[in-house]
């Protein structure tokens, strides 16, 4: 699973996209809508996901999602809070 939402980082992998994503986390992010997520936070979209829906790309259903919070909240929030921290994210993910 870490290897899926954390996948290792690879400069020479970079579309454009991702370079600019890149250059984007080399700014300071010191602004109000940076905070990182909460535990709570979370909680309350993981348990508000429609079981028994098709997995995205990485292969990880929203039950699974909720099986894992559920036995390691503080890690699963840990991961998703490095992916913001440090502007990671697989080539799979479409930001908007």
């Amino acid at each position: 699973m870490l290897g899926r939402l954390i996948p290792e980082d690879n400069v020479l992998d970079d579309t454009d996209y991702h370079k600019n994503v890149r250059k984007l986390t080399e700014q300071p992010i010191e602004t109000t809508d940076d905070k990182e997520f909460t535990q709570d936070e979370i909680r309350q979209i993981i348990e508000g996901l429609k079981p028994r829906k098709a997995s995205g790309p990485d292969g990880i259903t929203n039950e699974i999602l909720k099986i894992v919070f559920k036995n390691i909240p503080k890690i699963l929030t840990y991961i998703y809070n490095e992916c913001l921290r440090s502007g990671c994210f697989t080539k799979k993910w479409k930001i908007t």
